[in-house]
């Protein structure tokens, strides 16, 4: 990547914030001190559904630690 694609990319986290994770993808976190990982199954601004291994957790965004 050059530098003025990622400045670009850059200001734009600035003026948008940070993007949501997409349906599917897989993402990680910790939540009341219990860790969990799984596939996004919606994502809405503030909290995160999560499908884990057969069950399913609603998490804020915050919560996520890699996406």
């Amino acid at each position: 990547m050059d530098a003025e694609y990622r400045a670009a990319v850059a200001g734009m986290a600035d003026t948008y914030g940070k993007a949501l994770p997409a349906v599917g993808d897989w993402v990680n976190g910790v939540t009341a001190g219990k860790a969990w990982a799984g596939y996004v199954i919606s994502a809405e601004p503030g909290r995160i559904a999560v499908e884990c291994g057969g069950a399913w957790i609603v998490v804020p965004e915050s919560h996520l630690a890699r996406m």
